[in-house]
């Protein structure tokens, strides 16, 4: 009796198990464009390179800002209060509107990021996006990934360069060219 019970319980498992064995066995769906999009970001180091992008913009914004202050209308003034009473003046005072920035710019990434994934998406084929998440989280794509946002930065660096540099020589072309309105002798 006690073999025949014993059966009946492996049979009553075994049937559970094949009972349930389709639900146990089923394989995930693949991923959909837009899984496959935000992978691609991920795996692509973006939030380093976006960091790295706004690291640079910001000291403009601080230049900027503190510009725009003192051509309002009391911005003089308010200039030789911060100078006066805010500590650090006015450099501590544009780098704290720097900081603001920076932390509103992080802010915005989550959405940043998202509207990247919905033009991948709209962009790029189910198929082509598959593939280049599958590159971008392969050894080389991640390769790539820590490159890229030290090559941006890099670039960057060398293009303000050569945007200083073009603009000195617009600004002496131009003077050279206006001469003739500046009552040079022409």
């Amino acid at each position: 009796m006690k073999t025949s019970l014993v059966r009946h319980s492996l049979f009553a498992l075994l049937c559970m198990g094949l009972a349930t064995a389709p639900v146990a066995a089923q394989v995930a769906a693949p991923p959909t464009p837009i899984e496959d999009a935000r992978a691609i970001i991920i795996a692509g180091n973006t939030e380093k390179t976006l960091d790295n992008m706004f690291t640079q913009l910001v000291p403009i914004m601080e230049a900027g800002f503190l510009g725009q202050i003192g051509q309002i209308q009391g911005g003089a003034e308010l200039i030789r209060m911060i100078d006066a009473k805010y500590p650090g003046g006015q450099a501590a005072f544009g780098k704290r509107f720097g900081e603001l920035v920076m932390v509103n710019f992080k802010a915005a990434y989550p959405a940043m990021l998202d509207q990247a994934a919905q033009q991948f998406v709209a962009e790029i084929s189910p198929a082509d996006l598959a593939t280049i998440r599958a590159f971008m989280e392969s050894s080389a794509g991640q390769a790539l990934a820590i490159a890229q946002p030290k090559m941006q930065q890099k670039l960057s660096l060398s293009g303000q360069d050569i945007g200083r540099k073009a603009g000195e020589k617009a600004a002496g072309d131009l003077m050279a060219e206006a001469g003739q309105y500046f009552g040079n002798g022409k």
